[in-house]
């Protein structure tokens, strides 16, 4: 099915880590979240996806599998919104989530928000999700603002990308933690030279080595 490694760490600004990620290698799935809403809300709301998914059972056709991870997550988006909305008219209790699904040579993404899913394939490195959110202006400069996440304003919208998997494909979740302090041809370099194992730890310690101002949060799975 596919081999895995992982690692979180709350990097160097903040105490708390908001981030959370389930990796289960028999199954074919894998998840990685960025929470929103302060550390204690932002922790809620990532290790609820989560959890939630750890105790999920999955039967059926592949396909029927999708439609209860989307159903399912669709289903947190409810929780969290209740909860906000319970907490405050200005409170914010949401995530992002990137979720990787393979079974045999079937494969799916599905993510909301801007944690990414990467491949590597015959030694090229591409994006498989796009990121959900823009750049504004504010008195302080440039700020990232999420257009899509589970409990964030307005409707959710889930991208789904269906593909095939090949023996020797490799995917890299993350969190902006990760990413936004490395560069592409690094990553690439790292998931295409090293083993995995190593890749990992190379990754998160490049990111701490520098001002690490986020949680950052990697799962590299090998096919």
């Amino acid at each position: 099915m596919g081999t895995s490694y992982s690692s979180t760490h709350p990097g160097h600004v903040r105490q708390n880590n908001e981030d959370s990620f389930y990796a289960n290698d028999k199954r074919g799935l894998w998840i990685v979240c960025d929470g929103m809403g302060g550390h204690q809300e932002g922790n809620f709301a990532s290790h609820l996806v989560t959890d939630i998914f750890e105790k999920m059972q999955m039967f059926g056709t592949f396909e029927e599998r999708i439609e209860a991870i989307i159903s399912q997550i669709y289903n947190i988006h409810l929780i969290l919104k209740k909860k906000a909305q319970m907490a405050g008219t200005d409170a914010v209790i949401g995530t992002t989530i990137v979720l990787l699904y393979i079974e045999g040579e079937k494969g799916i993404s599905i993510h909301a928000g801007d944690s990414r899913c990467y491949l590597l394939r015959d030694e090229r490195l591409s994006l498989v999700t796009v990121d959900h959110a823009k750049e504004i202006k504010t008195h302080a400069g440039m700020r990232k603002v999420l257009t899509n996440a589970l409990s964030a304003p307005g409707e959710l919208s889930l991208e789904v990308k269906k593909f095939r998997v090949y023996k020797r494909d490799v995917y890299l979740l993350c969190t902006d933690g990760l990413y936004d302090n490395l560069t592409t041809p690094f990553i690439q370099k790292m998931l295409g030279s090293l083993s995995l194992a190593t890749a990992i730890d190379s990754l998160i310690l490049s990111v701490l080595s520098k001002k690490a101002d986020d949680n950052l949060t990697a799962v590299i799975v090998e096919i």
